[in-house]
């Protein structure tokens, strides 16, 4: 009889990841951290018999990826392929053991082999690291919290000799890939695909300026950008969306989508919108790549104001969220839909809600969960991914932007400059939302050459296919701003 371990289906995101892990298997650019500074006396046993457990629970996490006959296959081991890391840093200061965890978190993954690592980081007895990553291939942003909730409720339980409280789990990847094959394949799903290309049609990929021409060969590296958006214009958004009728993150889109369209010189062009494919409550507690990015377009004229780019992305969110289920890089699959994409990070609507890390520090609030303060490191992540990508984050002290881009094409100074003019548009757009966007002036005098120059960039032919992250819901930042 044969023992052989049977291929499982992957998802269409998943077989991208793939194909991005072939091209440069030494890049950290689709690790998913989540690094947590643990305050009080930690029980490494106990927390390497929680990683087991998560292990034996999450079916991703006991997976591994292959390539046979051209094509990528997962396969899932009964047992888990991963133990806890343990580093014993005794005495190493501050500034060590925050590098020390991110690099923890940045190692590349062999994706034939695993998936995942959890690594835990001894100061002292009553200061820890404790450093969750994940392949994209295996994870996504709510999924990174989904690890490390599991694996601290489940410290928490062997510390004390109790099995963990988990809720059963009353789905799995497998049966989530299988019915996005069955979609695909169906008549509903026909339609779907129908439905993407006439939404784009016509349109081209945003093509932002570029300092270097775009190589064959990507290297997946990048750098990041962070800025606190102005507070005034943060506290501002809520009222200025409201108004115009749409959710706070239809308005930062619709923003995002101005500056580009100052910057670029394009009327009609797409950009990503990374969203959820979740579905059900028996897909909420399982760890996976549930996602797809919706291609937003945007359109322009002379006279386009605020409102008018909030309205149509809204609706055109909305109308996109439709289709969700369909991957719509099947039925494009030889183009290159989006070089810069959009999404929302925040974790006010998990539980426990860890707050995200204000700009300029390295860590974050503490808040007391599993018996243990526990507060979340700043590390950078996702650099690399696309030209542009950014990242809207609520934290105790603001609104941040983070910027993060692809080194092998954009220069620092340059992503600095669109971040500078995303804070003028935005302070325009709350202040005015019937301004028109043509009339706001982006960078003082003294820039207006730097920027002009831009447009000298080189651009080319060749590029891979590209994945983001998702968005839990679009209309939670609504929700969360009002309360926070």
């Amino acid at each position: 009889m044969s023992t052989a371990v049977p291929a499982l289906p992957l998802t269409s995101i998943q077989e991208a990841m793939w194909t991005a892990y072939r091209i440069a298997p030494d890049s950290a650019a689709y690790n998913i951290v989540m690094p947590l500074r643990l305050s009080g006396r930690v029980d490494p046993v106990a927390m390497d018999a929680a990683v087991t457990t998560v292990g034996e629970r999450q079916e991703l996490l006991r997976s591994v990826f292959a390539e046979h006959g051209g094509r990528p296959v997962r396969t899932a081991s009964d047992a888990p392929v991963v133990r806890l890391e343990l580093r014993d840093l005794d005495g190493i200061d501050e500034d060590g053991l925050l590098r020390a965890a991110e690099e923890a978190g940045a190692r590349p993954f062999r994706l034939e082999s695993g998936t995942f690592r959890v690594v835990l980081l001894r100061r002292a007895d009553d200061d820890w690291a404790l450093v969750t990553s994940a392949h994209h291939i295996v994870s996504d942003f709510t999924s990174r919290w989904l690890l490390v909730r599991d694996v601290l409720d489940a410290y928490a339980a062997h510390a004390a000799g109790t099995a963990p409280g988990w809720r059963p789990l009353k789905g799995s990847y497998t049966e989530h890939a299988a019915a996005e094959l069955a979609h695909t394949a169906s008549e509903a799903g026909l339609r779907a695909a129908v439905a993407w290309r006439e939404s784009v049609a016509g349109s081209a990929p945003a093509e932002l300026p570029l300092d270097r021409p775009r190589p064959r060969v990507r290297s997946l590296r990048g750098d990041t950008v962070v800025r606190r958006l102005d507070p005034e214009a943060a506290d501002g958004i809520g009222a200025a969306a409201g108004a115009a009728g749409v959710t706070p993150f239809a308005y930062l889109l619709a923003v995002f989508q101005s500056l580009t369209h100052r910057w670029t010189g394009q009327d009609d062009f797409l950009l990503g919108v990374p969203a959820s494919s979740r579905s059900g409550r028996g897909q909420r507690d399982v760890i996976g790549c549930f996602l797809n990015t919706i291609p937003v377009r945007a359109e322009f004229g002379t006279g386009t104001t605020f409102r008018d780019a909030a309205a149509q992305a809204g609706e055109r969110i909305m109308r996109g969220m439709l289709g969700v289920r369909y991957p719509c890089g099947l039925a494009f699959p030889q183009a290159t839909l989006f070089r810069a994409a959009l999404f929302l990070v925040h974790m006010d609507r998990m539980e426990p809600p860890v707050p995200n890390v204000p700009p300029g520090r390295a860590v974050g609030r503490a808040i007391p969960y599993a018996g243990l303060g526990i507060a979340l490191i700043d590390v950078p992540q996702q650099e690399g991914q696309l030209d542009l990508l950014l990242r809207i984050e609520q934290t105790p002290e603001g609104v941040t932007a983070v910027f993060s881009y692809d080194t092998d094409v954009l220069d620092r100074t340059t992503v600095e400059r669109f971040a500078d003019g995303y804070e003028r548009m935005l302070t325009a757009a709350v202040r005015d939302p019937d301004a028109r966007i043509t009339d706001v002036e982006l960078a003082a005098e003294a820039d207006l050459d730097a920027v002009l120059a831009l447009g000298s960039g080189e651009t080319g032919a060749f590029d891979d296919f590209n994945s983001f992250d998702d968005l839990n819901s679009f209309d939670s930042f609504e929700k969360a701003w009002d309360h926070r």
